[in-house]
């Protein structure tokens, strides 16, 4: 309101009004938003154009400072709890903070510039706000991005970006609830490379939902029933340990799981209710994650 006060409304080249989409990626897009998660949103625009006045501005200005202004509305008490992520647009920090629609298919389409794990990003990708035909038009490009096109994962491409994570974001001798191998990194790719290998087939598995997705690999026969419950157990484990390090740290970035045998991890198993044997918490840990790593290998390669 306070943007068309001053600029009138944003219009598409033909001077009808321009649609814009909020779609939701990551946990928000996914519907698993935990404790301190980001808020990882991309705003797209249907095109350019000019504002209707009374002082005019490109359609490109008008959406670029609706997203900076709110950005700018969310004011969290501590870095790394309730952060606005707007790092899956196109070009990352260097791209417009509003993306016309134009942009998005240059920049997501099998022949543009966009790395494979940030197609892969879309998986998770849900429009939350704004127009609902053009949030739909966005998730077509998706699917045909995505499962339309008979291209098959690339898990070598994954694995040395699994590897970066691990160099930049794993003490050495530490285990990241995260980013170690066996972590919950592990789960979310496992089941995002299946959904990629076998959505052109079964389009129930296009599941914004890591859970929800397991589940319908499993159903269509690509998880075999172990496999399915081993990774099930796997991911709510890890979930709920990543939840507990970030309520007990208050910072979403530190996952680093303690040492066993310290302090601080007696606290964290007793807060995921390992009351009596805190042992049990290490050997759960340890379990979960090498059938992550199993399952991981033996699908993938």
């Amino acid at each position: 309101s306070e943007l068309q006060s001053r600029f009138g409304n944003p219009l598409l080249a033909n001077g009808n009004m321009c649609p814009l989409s909020v779609c939701a990626l990551g946990k928000l897009g996914g519907r698993e938003i935990g404790f301190a998660s980001d808020i990882e949103l991309i705003f797209i625009y249907a095109g350019g154009g000019k504002s209707s006045g009374p002082k005019v501005i490109s359609t490109s200005e008008f959406f670029e400072r609706l997203v900076q202004s709110f950005v700018n509305t969310i004011q969290a008490k501590r870095e790394g709890v309730v952060e606005v992520d707007l790092q899956l647009r196109p070009y990352g920090t260097a791209g417009s903070m509003a993306v016309m629609l134009r942009a998005f298919e240059n920049y997501f389409a099998p022949q543009g510039p966009a790395w494979d794990y940030e197609r892969q990003a879309l998986l998770r990708l849900r429009p939350i706000a704004g127009d609902a035909d053009l949030g739909n038009r966005i998730l077509n490009l998706r699917d045909d991005y995505l499962h339309n096109v008979g291209t098959s994962f690339d898990v070598a491409a994954m694995r040395a970006m699994r590897e970066r994570q691990r160099r930049h974001q794993v003490t050495a001798g530490t285990f990241n609830a995260k980013f170690s191998l066996g972590g919950v990194v592990d789960v979310e790719y496992l089941v995002q490379a299946l959904q990629i290998d076998h959505g052109r087939a079964y389009e129930g598995v296009r599941h914004a939902n890591t859970s929800e997705a397991m589940r319908a690999l499993h159903d269509v026969g690509v998880l075999s029933d172990d496999d399915f419950e081993q990774l099930n157990d796997a991911h709510q484990f890890l979930r709920l340990m990543i939840n507990t390090l970030r309520m007990v740290r208050g910072n979403a970035r530190d996952l680093t799981v303690p040492p066993t045998g310290s302090d601080e991890f007696a606290f964290l198993a007793r807060r995921l209710n390992y009351q009596i044997n805190l042992e049990t918490l290490a050997s759960d840990l340890a379990e979960h994650t090498q059938n992550v790593q199993e399952i991981n290998i033996r699908l993938l390669g």
